[in-house]
């Protein structure tokens, strides 16, 4: 790999992350209480009323939604308009019609656990509205991510994603900087053969 590709390559990642950042639109819904967890209307700062429902749970049995089982987050999605349906790479339960929860203990551990909560993906043929679009996030108490939800839409309509309990991501501007090192990094180690090779 060149010197030249690679602070190209940086520059590129750097501009991209410069410009990701500057669109990107993070909403808080709410604070999980530690014990009781948070049941709100996902835009509730944008569009108050949509009954986009979310909820996130605590520490106690937490049945939102009418869930006759202890679950760990849910989706409420009866009193919008829209027609919405769960993708084929996701398992949540399905308790209603449009309603979506994560059972508090699956087939692979306990809530809580990173890995045994799955990722929600939910489709609707009706694209978002621009305001619908983003990141939206659940806080825990303690400051941390909670939960996060990505609305974005494609070809074929909406599309959310609802992530439970997600690990830490470099932000777009670690990220170009972690590139730009690896770019320095390779300039100095292929000038320091080239050096070897002149005085051999």
């Amino acid at each position: 790999m060149t010197l030249k590709y690679l602070m190209v390559t940086a520059a590129m990642a750097f501009s991209m992350g410069g410009v990701t950042a500057a669109n990107a639109q993070t909403h808080t819904i709410g604070v999980e209480d530690p014990a009781n967890g948070f049941t709100g209307n996902m835009f509730e700062s944008v569009a108050p009323g949509a009954l986009y429902l979310v909820a996130s749970d605590g520490e106690n049995a937490f049945q939102p939604f009418g869930a006759t089982f202890d679950v760990s987050d849910g989706l409420d999605f009866s009193g919008v308009g829209f027609v919405w349906t769960q993708a084929a790479d996701s398992q949540w339960t399905e308790i209603a019609s449009q309603t979506w929860v994560v059972p508090a203990v699956t087939s692979c551990g306990v809530e809580n656990a990173n890995v045994c909560e799955f990722v929600g993906h939910f489709v609707s043929p009706t694209p978002w509205t621009s305001i619908a679009l983003g990141t939206w996030v659940i806080w825990d108490a303690d400051g941390s991510i909670g939960d996060k939800i990505v609305t974005f839409n494609t070809a074929n309509g909406a599309e959310l994603r609802f992530y439970s309990d997600p690990l830490p991501a470099p932000e777009p501007a670690s990220w170009a900087m972690m590139l730009g090192g690896f770019g320095l990094v390779g300039g100095a180690m292929r000038a320091r053969r080239k050096a070897a090779f002149s005085f051999g």
